[in-house]
């Protein structure tokens, strides 16, 4: 295809395998390194031209990778940010934090990548497979960050850690946000299978720092980083104590790491787990760098994600989330009611291979009406079950298929008054903040 914008950078991408798209196109072919080791070796390997702290983990990696980044970007230093998935567009999972999108540089390396692989269909890649979309975006964000002239990047895992595209770099630190059981089809179907997958991203001699973990999963990381001779630090043990009062213009944070003064720190981004995520990202940032209190506290103050208790409208207020596990579902409920009380209207969504069940008792009890619909098409979904599941919970559950239609349903039941929570799927989230946009841009 012939690649003259940017939209056509990202539609050349995702024309390729999708490994986000469905568990089932995963195999011993998709999921390796050594087709990203050469995709690098064509361009000159650009993931060694910056240093790179790298975060794998369930929950939470993407906030403990941004609060990283807007750290170092506040110390000075030029930061590219990797993270996954995106809400609207795709120009959020690749930054360079302080300095716009460069869309001309980003449609020249597109070309280039294109040329490249161009050229693989008669020097086939390993596995004589072409690569996936994940690679690709990978190789972008890394060529972009070379080009940008970054100092570091951050970069977050995809699937997994040990054979995930991004288990390339050679980091300064690795960091393993908590862990749970996901993606059992291709990671296992153990907390340790899992955490041995996460923890793949150790390096010998790197330091490792962990959020909370299951003992088990402690357990794992520990004997892989003696293994690899890299210290590890858990957050729970290096706490003397964390606490966090929110409301809706954020999060106030009030901790100690063990044997040192009391902190507070201001969020912008809402919830006590955020509170937990920038505790991990500050412990490793207090052992690796001599970065100032007050700029660590910029950094923190300044983070911003979209999508993750991401406050979009507030006549009544509208709350997205990108929760999909029943751990980070109960985060955003206890958040969720933390701000606004006990009386809410959610509109929920899921994709097929997720705990429903789990998330469905927690979420079902909590809420005045629910609405189900459909996680657009990206992913295979079965809304039937899902409100079968909800409404054996909540009588007062509602399937509502097209996404559209059910948000304006949703916005009637809250008469204007009630809070709505959007969640359980990246896809119905972003859905729904860009029909939002698209009403404010509308005149009136």
């Amino acid at each position: 295809m012939s690649i003259d914008t940017l939209q056509d950078v990202f539609s050349y991408m995702v024309s390729f395998t999708n490994l986000e798209k469905s568990a089932s196109l995963f195999d011993a072919r998709s999921y390796r390194l050594d087709r990203m080791h050469s995709l690098l070796a064509y361009f000159d390997n650009p993931h060694e031209n910056f240093r790179v702290l790298h975060v794998a983990g369930t929950k939470g990696k993407g906030s403990t990778a941004s609060f990283l980044a807007s750290v170092l970007c506040s110390a000075g230093y030029r930061t590219g940010l990797y993270t996954s998935p995106h809400v609207t567009s795709y120009l959020e999972r690749i930054s360079v934090l302080n300095h716009p999108p460069e869309d001309k540089l980003f449609i020249r390396l597109g070309k280039r990548i294109e040329e490249m692989v161009m050229q693989y269909r008669d020097d086939p890649l390993p596995a004589h497979d072409q690569p996936t979309t994940f690679e690709l975006l990978t190789l972008l964000a890394f060529l972009y960050f070379k080009e940008t002239g970054c100092h570091y990047a951050v970069i977050e895992t995809g699937i997994g850690g040990r054979l995930d595209a991004t288990n390339v770099v050679k980091p300064e630190l690795c960091l393993i946000t908590p862990v749970e059981l996901e993606h059992t089809d291709i990671l296992g179907n153990t907390m340790e299978q899992i955490a041995r997958e996460k923890g793949g991203i150790i390096k010998a001699k790197v330091p490792v720092f962990s959020g909370f973990q299951d003992q088990c999963v402690k357990e794992v990381f520990r004997k892989i980083s003696l293994d690899r001779g890299s210290s590890i630090l858990f957050l729970d043990e290096e706490l003397d104590f964390l606490n966090a009062d929110c409301s809706a213009n954020g999060t106030l944070m009030h901790f100690s790491l063990r044997g040192g003064q009391a902190k507070r720190i201001r969020l912008s981004m809402l919830g006590k787990f955020q509170a937990e995520n920038a505790a991990l990202a500050y412990l490793a940032l207090s052992r690796c760098f001599e970065i100032p209190e007050d700029i660590i506290q910029k950094g923190f103050r300044e983070t911003f994600i979209p999508g993750r208790m991401e406050v979009i409208r507030r006549e009544p207020y509208i709350v997205i989330d990108g929760a999909h596990t029943p751990r980070s579902i109960q985060h955003s409920l206890y958040a969720f009611q933390e701000l606004f009380g006990s009386e809410g209207v959610l509109l929920f969504a899921s994709v097929s291979g997720k705990k429903t069940e789990e998330m469905a008792d927690i979420l079902a009890p909590a809420f005045h009406r629910i609405i189900i619909t459909t996680p657009g098409d990206f992913k295979e979904s079965d809304p039937d079950e899902t409100y079968s599941i909800f409404h054996s919970k909540n009588p007062k559950t509602l399937l509502i298929r097209q996404p559209p239609e059910a948000f304006n349903k949703a916005l009637y039941i809250t008469k204007g008054k009630l809070p709505l929570l959007v969640t359980g799927s990246f896809y119905l989230i972003g859905e729904i903040k860009q029909i939002c946009l698209n009403n404010a841009k509308q005149p009136g």
